[in-house]
């Protein structure tokens, strides 16, 4: 039987989603966790990779199981699993669903932090001094809609780089100034690269007709320094 899992984690102490060939991949500590549980090998295939430091509210993965366990008891395996992941949700899907190749679109959000940050809030947003953040928003329209997003990402030969993205929002709290974008996919370290780029303007050292030029001509040296993963939080996939 296939199985789908939702997981949240902080991202803070290992080297992203993917399994690493030091074990310090989350997914090797959920694989680890499921072998703990059950005394079977269980390999587990995600959604996507998350980059070193990056954070998940909604990852998803999908595993394959003969054993006669119900949904909710494979929840059991979070007694096994760090306290910095956690599965949420087990359900049964049809043996064709694919955890990556099934999804629809994905929402990620990036935190800016209005002031600085203290030793409980440092890994999950960015602090940056003197930033302006209305040219940051009115900067924001220009990633909507279908654009080749080579310039913004770190190149994979191959890899298709022409994205849509539905929805780019900018909300502000009372500590916080958070970015969300939704797309159908995304690239590596393309929403770092967009969030890098808007800084840059919101620090007034590039104009806002910068992210025209970058999606005209795929430029990547004029993109602004890659922003820290720690601000970024893979919100919720849609299948």
């Amino acid at each position: 039987m296939r199985y789908k899992a939702i997981v949240s984690y902080d991202g803070t102490n290992y080297l992203g989603y993917q399994s690493q060939k030091n074990r310090q991949g989350i997914q090797d500590a959920i694989e680890k966790a499921f072998r703990l549980m059950t005394q079977t090998t269980i390999y587990t295939t995600g959604a996507g990779r998350t980059d070193k430091g990056v954070h998940a509210l909604g990852q998803v993965f999908h595993f394959d199981s003969d054993l006669d366990i119900d949904e909710n008891t494979w929840l059991r395996v979070n007694d096994r699993l760090p306290l910095d992941i956690r599965i949420l949700k087990v359900t049964k899907v049809k043996p064709d669903f694919h955890a990556r190749h099934s999804s629809k679109s994905k929402i990620y959000k990036y935190v800016i932090a209005k002031q600085p940050s203290t030793p409980f809030s440092k890994n999950y947003e960015v602090y940056i001094k003197n930033l302006d953040i209305q040219p940051m928003v009115e900067a924001l329209p220009q990633f909507l809609g279908t654009h080749d997003f080579k310039g913004f990402c770190q190149y994979v030969e191959g890899k298709p780089t022409i994205k849509t993205i539905y929805r780019a929002d900018f909300k502000e709290t009372k500590k916080h100034y958070v970015f969300t974008f939704h797309g159908n996919s995304f690239l590596k370290y393309m929403v770092r690269s967009i969030m890098g780029t808007l800084i840059q303007i919101g620090l007034g050292k590039k104009d806002i007709s910068v992210i025209r030029e970058i999606l005209e001509t795929q430029n990547r040296s004029l993109v602004g320094k890659t922003a820290e993963s720690r601000g970024l939080f893979l919100v919720k996939i849609f299948y």
